[in-house]
């Protein structure tokens, strides 16, 4: 398992922050992306805590700690702007920097392609359904599924034409048939 540690874990998170202080990287791997009108550079550090570094309960189960940094450069408006972040992951598991880096980026995948779909276009976060919430996520997935069954590539735009055309929406599922 590979989870981030973020600020609701400020204990976790600091011991993370100053762990490269305290013992050597176990293996780093970089890694170049180019597109959308930046360039990136992903570096992942994997270190192994020492015994009894992390709090009562965190420690028999984080085998390793993992830093990626990032260094974003772009254009805003022709003037080029440099970012850089880093972030911090545990794991269950030892693996390579690699490795790492590959679940990191598949974890992202996925929170682009799900996540961000049913936050944004289906406004998931904003529904004030009280009684059997379930209900509705089941419905949002089952519309989600269909269309991309169907080869829909924008979920916005499909959303907005079916919502127009119910007829549509019935072609996109019986064509699949």
């Amino acid at each position: 398992m590979l989870v981030q540690v973020k600020d609701n874990q400020p204990e976790l998170l600091n011991l993370c922050r100053l762990l490269p202080g305290y013992c050597d990287a176990l293996a780093a791997h970089e890694d170049h992306d180019k597109g959308h009108g930046r360039v990136e550079t992903r570096t992942v550090t994997v270190f192994i805590p020492p015994e009894n570094w992390l709090p009562e309960g965190w420690q028999p189960m984080v085998k390793a700690v993992v830093r990626v940094q990032r260094e974003i450069w772009h254009k805003r408006k022709g003037v080029p702007e440099t970012s850089e972040e880093t972030a911090w992951w545990i794991s269950t598991v030892v693996l390579s920097a690699q490795q790492f880096q590959e679940g990191i980026r598949g974890h992202w995948s996925i929170e682009n392609q799900n996540h961000h779909v049913r936050d944004v276009v289906l406004l998931e976060d904003a529904c004030r359904t009280r009684e059997q919430p379930g209900i509705g996520a089941r419905l949002r997935s089952m519309a989600l599924n269909c269309l991309r069954d169907s080869g829909v590539h924008n979920i916005s735009h499909a959303i907005y034409r079916n919502a127009l055309n119910f007829e549509y929406l019935l072609s996109c599922v019986t064509a699949q048939n």
